[in-house]
């Protein structure tokens, strides 16, 4: 009887051992357990400036079709291209050059660096309408907004995003949401803006985050969601490979115990 009771108690450990590795603990998968009911003024939303390298959409729009053909010519670059990029995946548009410029048909060179896209609107349109095209409507937008999601998300990719602004949750969001294995608290964001490289974790289970710098996500940030220790043993092949650091120790303790039981 003592025996089959220690069979038993052998069973139940090892049953415990592996369900408690290969498992995903609930706490590890809550999102702002600790916001309560309660009122928070809002930060002021973040302003994108123009930078070097950057890709822009400029349309120009009239009542007498003539006087935009050229800007035309470059919207029907971007439709050839599909969605505003060619085979090779580079964005057609007005890339911004190392000095911080673009150039402009009627224009010229035209300083972009350093100002928003409502400011270099204003300014082109304020240009063409003072010679060239007096009722010139312009619109400028950024063609090089994307993001990457990597790890444990759903749908990891690269996103290109239609507007100016985008937070890390909707971007976790737009890739599927999380993985049960997803490691929520250390989420790592690499971002580049000039020529300088950050990496920074955020913890997206604090509510501390929507005060966060690093809300708000910029042009080509990379955010990569790390895997939970669980998944190493729930991803590795065979049982006793997965096992054996837990098993070994355990048999080896219990077949000591029964033996000694035996004499």
């Amino acid at each position: 009887m003592k025996q089959q009771f220690t069979t038993l108690l052998y069973a139940c450990l090892v049953l415990f051992c592996l369900s408690s590795c290969g498992s995903v603990k609930y706490p590890e998968m809550l999102m702002f357990d600790d916001v309560t009911n309660e009122l928070a003024e809002l930060d002021s939303l973040p302003i994108l400036v123009i930078q070097a390298d950057d890709i822009l959409s400029i349309k120009v729009s009239s009542r007498k079709p003539a006087d935009v053909v050229a800007f035309q010519l470059e919207r029907e670059n971007q439709v050839q291209g599909g969605q505003g990029a060619n085979a090779l995946g580079v964005l057609d548009g007005y890339r911004v050059n190392e000095e911080g410029k673009i150039y402009l048909p009627f224009i010229g060179e035209v300083t972009a660096a350093g100002k928003t896209v409502s400011e270099l609107r204003k300014e082109i349109a304020t240009a063409l309408q003072s010679g060239f095209i007096t009722d010139a409507s312009v619109q400028v937008r950024f063609l090089n907004f994307r993001v990457t999601i990597l790890g444990e998300v759903t749908l990891p990719s690269a996103y290109t995003i239609p507007n100016e602004r985008l937070t890390v949750l909707e971007a976790i969001g737009m890739a599927g949401d999380f993985t049960p294995y997803a490691k929520r608290n250390t989420v790592l964001i690499i971002r580049e803006r000039n020529d300088v490289r950050e990496f920074v974790r955020i913890n997206t289970q604090d509510k501390s985050l929507f005060q966060s710098p690093y809300f708000y996500l910029q042009p080509n940030d990379l955010v990569y969601v790390a895997p939970l220790k669980a998944k190493k043993y729930a991803t590795q092949g065979d049982f006793i490979e997965r096992y054996s650091s837990i098993l070994f120790p355990l048999v080896s303790l219990l077949t000591f115990v029964l033996g000694a039981n035996s004499f």
